[in-house]
């Protein structure tokens, strides 16, 4: 769940299973003002089953508290936490969660990997997921260009493809 309390970006629910990823659920942020509204589409994501990772950077924690209240299995993923994984061929590291995330989805949509990662049509999942720019950095391994940086360039937050790298992650390799 990437969240958006109020302003112009949007809460996106991507849910997955197995290598399927369902139709993401787009929520406009002024119709997901508080910390209660993302927990009850979270509730709702949840109805079937399976956990939830909750994007807690920024304005996500007050949704987190109340579905961990709640008691529903929902995990923190905190973007620009501290990663200590590598590559899929142990070349390098990365200088944070996010930028690990956004490396272990390029490698799922590989295809040549047996069993590629599969994506719904979706223009805005295409478009979120070339548009973030990444390079090498020697000394904290692969970068991210900074998410305020994309929107100034693009014109919108890449909600899509962070609520599509958050539905990735493990409980091995979260926050």
């Amino acid at each position: 769940v990437d969240i958006a309390r109020g302003g112009e970006d949007k809460t996106v629910i991507a849910v997955r299973k197995g290598r399927w990823v369902g139709k993401l659920k787009k929520v406009p942020g002024r119709l997901t003002p508080d910390g209660q509204t993302i927990a009850n589409l979270t509730m709702a994501a949840l109805a079937d089953g399976g956990v939830a990772n909750l994007d807690v950077s920024g304005v996500g924690s007050s949704g987190y508290d109340i579905c961990k209240g709640q008691e529903l299995p929902v995990y923190a993923v905190v973007f620009g936490g501290k990663s200590t994984a590598r590559d899929k061929n142990n070349l390098f590291g990365f200088q944070n969660k996010r930028a690990e995330i956004y490396w272990k989805m390029r490698e799922a949509l590989d295809p040549n990997n047996e069993a590629p990662l599969m994506l719904p049509p979706d223009p805005e999942i295409i478009s979120d997921l070339t548009c973030v720019r990444s390079k090498p950095d020697s000394l904290t391994g692969m970068c991210l260009e900074k998410k305020d940086e994309i929107k100034q360039r693009i014109g919108r937050s890449p909600d899509c493809g962070d609520a599509l790298a958050m539905c990735l992650i493990n409980r091995m390799s979260a926050a």
